[in-house]
């Protein structure tokens, strides 16, 4: 691609929920789920039942800096009051320093599993990539499905159902 500009398009996000049920332990369900397959993307944060996934970040701009300019600046317009108090009318200035994180609209997604009676509930929610949405449509699909539990007896016969009707029974 010598003398051709790479041209960095933004992926689209759509939002992605979904909800599934395996027999597999969430543990494993949590360690095989395979990021390296999705380019771009990273476990942001891990727990013990949850995952959340978002974009690599090109840079770190985050709310800690962010509130630290708009302390920085905050500041400063406090000291410029000691020349004129007009200055104060400028303070809605310090809320500039959040712009970018209020326009920001990474695709993040939240990966969880939980364990209840023998089964294991999966549920993904929040804002995917098409190639995230596509991996995580193939991946739950390949987790095995939850057998189907045994009828439970109905408990409500309190052993009348084993006792045999004979004609001594209705004698009097």
């Amino acid at each position: 691609m010598r003398g051709q500009a790479v041209i960095h398009k933004r992926t689209s996000t759509v939002p992605y929920q979904i909800a599934t049920r395996t027999s597999r332990p969430a543990t494993e369900v949590l360690a095989q789920f395979d990021l390296e397959r999705v380019p771009g993307m990273v476990v942001a944060e891990r727990g013990a039942h949850y995952l959340v996934i978002r974009p690599v970040r090109r840079f770190r701009y985050g709310a800690d800096m962010a509130t630290g300019f708009a302390i920085a600046i905050v500041l400063a317009l406090l000291i410029l009051t000691a020349v004129t108090p007009v200055v104060l009318a400028a303070l809605p200035v310090a809320v500039l320093p959040a712009l970018p994180l209020l326009i920001d609209h990474r695709p993040d997604l939240a990966l969880s599993a939980i364990e209840d009676e023998g089964e294991t509930r999966v549920t993904a929610h929040g804002q995917a990539s098409a190639d995230l949405a596509e991996y995580l449509d193939r991946y739950l699909e390949s987790l095995p499905p939850l057998a189907p539990a045994p009828p439970e007896p109905d408990g409500e016969d309190d052993g009348w159902a084993d006792a045999e009707m004979t004609e001594d029974f209705f004698s009097e």
